[in-house]
C-alpha cells in the first residue's frame, strides 16, 4: 500500500473510533500504520478490569484482535477474523498503559495470518496472539 493509502486509513480510524463501537468504548489511540503493522496504545482502568483488579483476558484478546485485523486492512483488503489464539503470559494492573503491536505474517488471497503482542509500560510482554483471517474483498468504506 501507498503511504498516501496508509495517511488516509489513519485519519479514518482516528475519526471511525470515535463512534460507538469496540474501539471507542475500550479507549484505543491507533498511534502507527505502517504496510502490515499497526501500533495502539491504551491507559486501562475499571471499565477493563476483572473482579481481581487486573486488565480482563477478554479486553486483552479484544485489542489483540483490534491491532491484527488493522495490520490485515493495511495490505487493502477487509477481513473477518476466522479464529484466534491467546497466550496470557503476565497480568497487568488494572490502571495501566499498554501498547499493542499487530502484524501480518502472511497475506493470502483469501486467509491471512497475524500475530499481535501487547507491552506493559517497562516492556515486558503481557499476551501473544495469533488469528487466522478471511479476506471479504477490497477495504471500502461506505459513507
Amino acid at each position: 500500500m501507498t503511504q498516501e493509502y496508509l495517511s488516509w486509513l489513519h485519519e479514518y480510524y482516528k475519526k471511525i473510533n470515535q463512534t460507538n463501537i469496540l474501539e471507542n468504548f475500550l479507549g484505543l489511540e491507533l498511534v502507527e500504520l505502517q504496510k502490515g503493522k499497526s501500533i495502539y496504545k491504551i491507559k486501562t482502568s475499571q471499565k477493563h478490569s476483572n473482579m481481581f483488579g487486573t486488565v480482563h483476558g477478554g479486553t486483552l484478546a479484544s485489542i489483540c484482535d483490534i491491532a491484527m485485523g488493522t495490520a490485515c486492512i493495511t495490505m487493502g483488503n477487509g477481513v473477518v477474523t476466522i479464529d484466534m489464539s491467546v497466550s496470557y503470559i503476565k497480568s497487568a494492573p488494572k490502571e495501566s498503559n499498554l501498547t499493542a503491536i499487530g502484524e501480518v505474517i502472511s497475506n493470502g488471497k483469501t486467509i491471512m495470518r497475524a500475530v499481535s503482542e501487547i507491552f506493559d509500560e517497562q516492556g515486558q510482554l503481557i499476551v501473544k496472539s495469533q488469528a487466522s483471517y478471511y479476506v471479504t474483498g477490497d477495504f471500502r468504506v461506505d459513507d
